[in-house]
């Protein structure tokens, strides 16, 4: 199994976080705009492998767990299932023998909001025609009284 340090220099853009669990859920919620609830269903699926717990077993999240939260959130976000997110952490977490797994799983969600750009940006496009045209046909009409 990988240590942490290997899963945060994934998920942090200079590879310095935190690993002082220092935030209660309601905190790390706060933080993360999440529901406390949504990060104890995370906690519940063990998406949080890391996350460490005080004598009256009590979650406490750390800079590091919160970045991980922040990814969870981007893949869900992404429309990628519950299912394939434990799968994607159970891959980090087996280290680099699985890198092209993840590069495969992260080039197709972002293929996936890629597509679906394009298809709101076409919807967004007719929308905008026909307000121009309602906006057209009222001024019109306004014109003519």
């Amino acid at each position: 199994m990988v240590d942490l340090q290997d899963c945060i220099l994934s998920i942090a853009n200079n590879g310095q976080l935190s690993l002082k669990p220092k935030y209660s859920v309601t905190e790390a919620a706060q933080i993360l705009g999440l529901s406390a609830h949504t990060l104890r269903y995370y906690d519940s699926l063990n998406l949080f492998p890391f996350l460490q717990r005080d004598q009256h077993d009590k979650r406490f999240f750390s800079d590091a767990d919160l970045q991980w939260a922040k990814l969870i959130e981007c893949l869900r976000n992404a429309n990628m299932s519950i299912k394939d997110v434990q799968h994607y952490i159970e891959l980090c977490l087996q280290g680099d023998k699985t890198l092209n797994q993840r590069l495969n799983i992260i080039s197709q969600q972002e293929q996936k909001l890629l597509d679906t750009m394009e298809t709101l940006k076409k919807q967004i496009a007719l929308l905008r025609f026909k307000k121009e045209y309602y906006e057209n046909a009222k001024l019109k009409k306004d014109l003519d009284k």
